[in-house]
């Protein structure tokens, strides 16, 4: 039986529009109510997770920041991992560019060396807003332990930038487009799927016992982790192919998992 099942937010169970529709927050707690445990994998900081939670009445596992930060959901913290300062500053001092926007993220809150209308327009699509944090290295160890750095700009510019990056400092970092625009950089071993894995020793779970849903590259580790694993219909094809099956919701894969439950009873 599947006794755990993974979400992805944003394009999976968070609508553009920052809320949860209501057939999938119902879902979710089906799934709860027939014993099945539920978690939210994002990389959106913990505390915007807590926020959706709050919204739909419900409390989950979370997966933070792409897998940086682990908590069960009576809150107790499995694992966080940040970057090493001076890797922190290099990557950093990398990243920064004119022509694209480079966020500094801790456990809880956003970061840019400078607001301007453009991080406003970002701000439109997080809970919280992002800290203005000047000669941002200067506090990398200090005010701020970054856990990712994010860079938003042009689609194939984030690739040729993720090549750069993991040519150099591959070693030590991994690298995820989490979106069409967006790519996020990881420390080392950083994933949604190792994530997931500290998950099911906690609660001694199997991978076959779990079933999760995604829509983008940075879900494609916690597809690899388990059979039951679900790619959204508007996800690009090449994340599909990682994925067990296709569906339109997260309320479809709800259904699927229970579906099977049932069968196997």
């Amino acid at each position: 039986m599947i006794k755990l099942f993974v979400s992805d937010l944003d394009g999976t169970l968070l609508h553009e529009e920052k809320y949860v529709e209501q057939h999938n927050a119902d879902a979710l707690s089906e799934l709860q109510r027939q014993g099945v445990e539920v978690c939210l994998a994002s990389g959106r900081m913990d505390t915007e997770i807590l926020k959706i939670s709050t919204d739909i009445n419900n409390t989950f596992h979370r997966i933070s920041q792409n897998g940086g930060f682990v908590w069960t959901k009576e809150n107790q913290e499995l694992h966080g991992k940040v970057f090493e300062d001076d890797l922190a500053v290099q990557l950093y001092k990398k990243t920064i560019d004119p022509n694209r926007i480079t966020l500094v993220c801790s456990n809880d809150t956003n970061y840019v060396e400078q607001r301007n209308e453009i991080i406003e327009a970002i701000e439109t699509h997080m809970f919280f807003p992002i800290e203005e944090q000047i000669e941002m290295t200067d506090s990398f160890g200090h005010a701020l332990s970054p856990s990712k750095i994010t860079v938003l700009g042009d689609h194939d510019e984030m690739v040729a930038l993720q090549k750069e990056v993991n040519e150099e400092f591959g070693d030590y970092i991994d690298t995820y487009i989490s979106a069409k625009q967006c790519l996020d950089i990881m420390p080392k071993h950083i994933s949604k799927g190792n994530a997931i894995e500290i998950l099911l020793n906690h609660l001694q779970l199997k991978p076959e016992e779990i079933a999760c849903v995604g829509d983008s590259f940075n879900d494609i580790p916690m597809f690899q982790l388990t059979p039951n694993s679900f790619a959204m219909a508007t996800a690009p094809e090449a994340v599909q192919r990682h994925a067990s099956a296709v569906v339109s919701s997260v309320s479809e894969a709800a259904r699927i998992v229970l579906e099977k439950n049932k069968q196997t009873t």
